[in-house]
């Protein structure tokens, strides 16, 4: 099989440098209009979409900082928190979600009611199935990352439920037009209502 050497200026693209990445997190803000205390309660303090494809269904995959990875659909991103924080519980329907900690310690939690857990030390990792509620947290005293992988058809990838009491915290503290806005940009908050979706795994 014939070889080849990229040029610098082509392996540029293929290049992600952590300083020059701009959060999902900020571009949604932006879009949305959304104050910064909304998205962290729905998202981490900062998600990174570090490569994938090119831009994915649903509201976390926008264009990654490198495309590629198109033998297999799937999103690498790092998400970022400060201590105590992280997002609320959410599921992912059809998409596979595999977390491994790349600074600090985090709380893996898991079930409709975060009755399961393990936490994650530097380098380990937990591949979470489809269907599984979830929801992780910083147990660190400082800012920490965690590498996410998020795994599936393209199609698929606007798979994401979140639990409705994060958005009811939302429109207790900042009014229900809010949650209204997000909702009418995608944002879903039905767990539990499985009408809406296929029949969670027994």
């Amino acid at each position: 099989m014939k070889r080849y050497t990229p040029t610098q200026e082509e392996m540029q693209g293929r290049i992600a440098r952590f300083k020059d990445l701009v959060s999902t997190k900020a571009r949604i803000q932006e879009k949305l209009g959304l104050p910064q205390e909304v998205m962290e309660m729905i998202t981490a303090k900062a998600t990174f979409n570090v490569m994938s494809p090119g831009p994915l269904p649903g509201q976390i995959s926008p264009r990654p900082a490198v495309e590629g990875g198109d033998a297999g659909v799937f999103r690498l991103g790092i998400v970022t928190c400060p201590p105590g924080q992280g997002p609320g519980l959410h599921v992912h329907y059809h998409t596979h979600e595999t977390f491994m900690c790349l600074t600090g310690r985090w709380l893996i939690q898991w079930g409709d009611h975060a009755e399961e857990s393990t936490v994650l030390e530097h380098l380990d990792l937990i591949a979470l199935p489809p269907a599984v509620t979830r929801r992780f947290e910083n147990l660190s005293d400082q800012d920490a990352q965690l590498l996410v992988i998020v795994q599936g058809e393209r199609d698929q990838f606007d798979d994401i439920d979140r639990d409705p009491a994060t958005a009811e915290k939302i429109a207790a503290r900042f009014g229900p037009e809010i949650v209204t806005r997000l909702e009418t940009a995608g944002w879903k908050f039905t767990i539990g209502k499985e009408a809406a979706h296929e029949p969670a795994r027994a």
